[in-house]
C-alpha cells in the first residue's frame, strides 16, 4: 500500500502534483536512487520536468516523504 502523510499531501497540493503522478513515479520510475539517509528517490521524466518522489518501505507499505518537480538537466543524464 502507498501511504501519503498529511504533510506530503499538503506539499503536493502546493506544488500541483497529483497522487496519480506520485504513484506512477513509484511504480514505473525512470530511475531509483538513495539519499544519505537511506530514503529511496524515484525519478520520472514528465514533459518539461522531472518528478522526484522520496519514500521509504516500512512494514510492507511505501510511505511517501515528499515529492517535487525539478529541471531535467539537474538530475537526469543521457
Amino acid at each position: 500500500m502507498i501511504v501519503f502523510t498529511l504533510h506530503v499531501l499538503a506539499r503536493m497540493k502546493q506544488r500541483e502534483i497529483s497522487r496519480d503522478e506520485v504513484i506512477m513515479a513509484i511504480k514505473s520510475p525512470d530511475s531509483v536512487t538513495n539519499d544519505k539517509l537511506g530514503h529511496s528517490i524515484a525519478q520520472l521524466q514528465m514533459n518539461d520536468h522531472i518528478l522526484r518522489v522520496f519514500f521509504v518501505e516500512r512494514d510492507g507499505n511505501t510511505i511517501v516523504i515528499t515529492a517535487y518537480s525539478s529541471s531535467k538537466t539537474k538530475y537526469m543524464t543521457g
